[in-house]
């Protein structure tokens, strides 16, 4: 089995090297060598010197590249990753980010292993904090699991393996590869890809995920857009297959997951909603076109306590995506503070709970979004 690890970085000097480490000595251990590659943004700082200059195991080979593709984003390099793999004839590429610390040999075996075993899509199931993962939690996760009826828990992880027959697939429409795909984009377009044209998916246990976490208010807003808009773009492309999707299925899980608690994530709550009134008022004439008249009333009163209901919620990302379908909105980035009322909310919901104890109202917010569907069909 051939396995090339692909890594995206963009000025990760100080992380980076330790991926590469890891992910050699997978590569030795579990398939006797092969390939890590890293695809790099044009980084300011040593990045690649560090890539470069990192002490491997006989049978590895290291490169580093300034991917040529013409949008700066994680998914340019991605596309010319599984570029580089195809051309080495690789069976499988095993994606990773570069800034993390939690990176074993093991998770090389456990992204490559179900592709030899016959998956083509392998999805990251790790233990994150309950305020890591915002996008995932509160969007990508509730909403790909009821739209397309798999219950894949980290839509986003941004560490994936995948086959070379879903390497094909992704790299056959050049056109996609111009949109948000080819920033933050990226990985829910390989998940909801892979989903939506019935490629064979798993998980894989990787216990916790430890990286460079972002405060949502912050930093998040970009990344929302990229991705949301992605998610909508991707919902107009398959929607003669999620229309018929009634139920979400459990996918399978390579491995055992670990039980703990992984090291606090901070969240900045009055930042949250500061930043949701303020972006609310900039951006209430398009909502007002784009919501629907009764999800409009239940934001308003939303942004007064900060108390967001799940399926409430469920309306504005139902309600943006038509309006998206319709022109009305040209990119998602307008309801950008509604999620971060949202995140608001369900921070101080869980302000005292364990992350295992959130995670049942993440569980529960899938199955909503699962209800409110027919109110999706309706306007749709």
């Amino acid at each position: 089995m051939r396995v090339v690890v692909g890594i995206p970085s963009y000025n990760n000097e100080e992380t980076i090297s330790f991926v590469v480490k890891q992910a050699a000595k997978g590569l030795k251990r579990y398939f006797g060598g092969g390939i890590v590659v890293n695809a790099d943004g044009g980084s300011s700082d040593g990045t690649r010197d560090a890539v470069l200059g990192t002490d491997v195991p006989d049978g590895v080979e290291v490169h580093s590249f300034v991917y040529r593709w013409p949008i700066p984003g994680k998914g340019s390099a991605m596309k010319e990753l599984m570029e580089f793999a195809l051309g080495r004839d690789a069976d499988a590429i095993v994606f990773v980010d570069s800034d993390l610390r939690s990176i074993t040999p093991e998770w090389i075996y456990r992204f490559a292993r179900p592709i030899e075993e016959g998956y083509d899509f392998v999805a990251p199931l790790y233990i994150r904090h309950k305020w890591d993962g915002t996008i995932t939690n509160n969007i990508a996760y509730p909403m790909t699991a009821s739209l397309y009826g798999k219950n894949v828990r980290q839509p986003i992880g941004g560490d994936f393996g995948v086959s070379r027959k879903l390497m094909e697939a992704y790299l056959e429409d050049e056109e996609v590869w111009k949109t948000h795909v080819a920033r933050f984009g990226v990985d829910i377009f390989l998940t909801t890809t892979a989903i939506a044209r019935g490629f064979k998916i798993t998980q894989t246990a990787l216990g916790m995920k430890i990286h460079d976490p972002k405060d949502p208010a912050a930093s998040l807003g970009p990344m929302f857009n990229q991705v949301v808009g992605t998610l909508f773009m991707l919902m107009k492309k398959y929607e003669d297959i999620w229309k018929h999707v009634r139920t979400i299925e459990p996918v399978p899980v390579f491995g055992e997951l670990e039980k703990g608690e992984p090291e606090p994530v901070k969240v900045t709550l009055e930042l949250l909603e500061i930043r949701a009134k303020e972006l609310f008022a900039q951006h209430e004439p398009v909502l007002r076109r784009a919501l629907s008249e009764e999800t409009l009333k239940g934001v308003v009163s939303a942004l007064k306590t900060f108390e967001f209901d799940d399926r409430l919620w469920s309306h504005v990302l139902y309600d943006g995506a038509v309006a998206y379908r319709n022109g009305i909105l040209t990119e998602a980035e307008p309801l950008v503070p509604l999620y971060f009322a949202k995140t608001a909310d369900f921070v101080k919901r869980t302000m005292d709970m364990s992350t295992l104890e959130a995670e049942k109202l993440i569980e529960e917010r899938a199955k909503v979004f699962l209800e409110e569907k027919d109110y999706l069909l309706e306007r749709w």
